[in-house]
């Protein structure tokens, strides 16, 4: 596991030592992050399950302003810490430690907003509809957000709803990346439908 691009390319981060945790990979997460392009630059990205932190650091990497890593897991914690610390990242970041639902409803309680929202929940995760309810519905995202869930290609995740449409979908092998705006999203010149 590395840092594809960026101020940190090539640093080598630490994966995790136990099979619980599923560290995006390194072609998934290049494919997302061409997606993305420049809209990571001076973007605030919330990293929502991060794991050992990978995508949030790649977004640092890349020009992000702050990223927000929300885990509520040990491992993951001292993961993200450690991969910071082998970057050299001192600042632009908070780590939180709650449970996904909480972390959520304390961030809106704040009025914090995010532009771009990394979800990668473990696979056999279910209730995808209310991680993406809150999100939308407490506003944690603007009309330009763009949110972004890693999944198991046989999840069942919500088209769309009155807040939300699901606008793309990334297919690699098993692994997933399902693309979701607010539904006051103008479309972007040549923008894709799912795939």
């Amino acid at each position: 596991m590395r840092v594809i691009s960026g101020k940190f390319k090539g640093r080598r981060l630490k994966g995790p030592q136990r099979t619980g945790l599923r560290p995006t990979g390194d072609r998934l997460k290049e494919t997302l992050f061409n997606i993305l392009g420049p809209e990571v630059v001076d973007s605030v990205v919330l990293d929502v399950f991060a794991g050992a932190g990978a995508i949030g650091i790649e977004a640092l990497s890349r020009g992000a302003r702050e990223v927000v890593f929300v885990d509520n897991g040990s491992e993951g914690r001292r993961l993200i810490r450690e991969n910071l610390e082998l970057c050299g990242v001192e600042r632009g970041y908070r780590i939180i430690e709650q449970d996904v639902f909480m972390a959520l409803r304390a961030l809106a309680r704040r009025q914090f907003r995010a532009d771009i929202v990394f979800f990668d929940p473990p696979y056999d995760w279910k209730p995808y509809r209310d991680l993406l309810d809150i999100l939308f519905k407490k506003e944690l995202v603007t009309g330009s957000s763009r949110v972004v869930i890693e999944h198991y290609r046989k999840a069942d995740l919500p088209e769309t709803t009155e807040e939300y449409v699901r606008s793309r979908v990334v297919r690699q092998g098993d692994h997933w990346l399902s693309f979701y705006e607010s539904r006051s999203r103008k479309p972007e010149a040549g923008s894709r439908k799912p795939e």
